[in-house]
């Protein structure tokens, strides 16, 4: 993730669009006119459900117009895992976390055979992908550890992946997650605290063109509704 790269591909319109892995130098690409930013929710858990495969995680997109009529888009997710991806939901003991890339979360949704949902991509503002960059780099600082019962917000330094995600949220920067509501339906719930929170000023609109820029269009991934009720499968 946090090595560069730039890929100049067709999307279905012939659009061509640069894609950077992080922020690009001054003067790589001439840009025109101002950027917009893009925020998906999502969330996921294993067929049949198992506690420990449940997990809630984010893509902020900053998507900015070329001068030869392109795209520069600068995907950035938080989705905090323990390091080796082996959740173990009643340990006390906090574990070294990492923040994983969109791909790798998919990945390891794909080896639990996870049903995975996705709430937007919802317009936001510069702000909220701002405090994503901090997040980010605070997560990965090594200050801070997960644990999947965490402190409920009163120690940044030991984080589950909805805090973690979270904290980069102004209207949700405090909602504490009871231990039952992990996965699809709490994420469901986190999402309608964000729209309450004027998180999402286009609401309803959903830009979907923005999927196969940031690599979420490789996993069968269900569009919901803040609030929407979702029942586990637990067979």
């Amino acid at each position: 993730m946090r090595s560069r790269f730039i890929a100049t591909f067709l999307v279905c319109l012939g659009v061509p669009v640069t894609s950077f892995s992080q922020e690009p130098s001054a003067g790589t690409v001439e840009t025109v006119g101002q950027p917009r930013y893009y925020f998906t929710l999502f969330a996921g858990q294993s067929v049949p459900f198992r506690p420990n495969t449940a997990h809630t995680w984010g893509t902020y997109t900053k998507v900015t117009p070329t001068a030869d009529g392109g795209q520069i888009v600068e995907p950035l997710t938080i989705s905090w895992l323990p390091a080796d991806a082996n959740v173990q939901p009643y340990r006390l003991r906090p574990v070294t976390g990492k923040n994983w890339s969109l791909e790798e979360t998919l990945a390891i949704m794909a080896s639990h055979n996870s049903r995975v949902s996705r709430w937007g991509p919802y317009e936001v503002d510069a702000n909220r992908f701002e405090l994503a960059k901090k997040q980010a780099a605070y997560l990965a600082s090594g200050e801070v550890k997960f644990r999947s019962i965490d402190s409920f917000n009163t120690n940044e330094h030991v984080v589950n992946c909805v805090h973690a995600l979270t904290s980069a949220g102004p209207a949700v920067r405090h909602y504490i997650q009871p231990v039952l509501r992990v996965g699809e339906p709490g994420t469901s719930r986190l999402a309608k605290l964000y729209l309450r929170g004027g998180s999402f000023p286009t609401y309803p609109e959903t830009h979907d063109w923005l999927l196969p820029l940031i690599g979420a269009d490789g996993y069968p991934i269900t569009s919901r509704q803040p609030g929407e009720r979702i029942p586990r499968q637990v067979r």
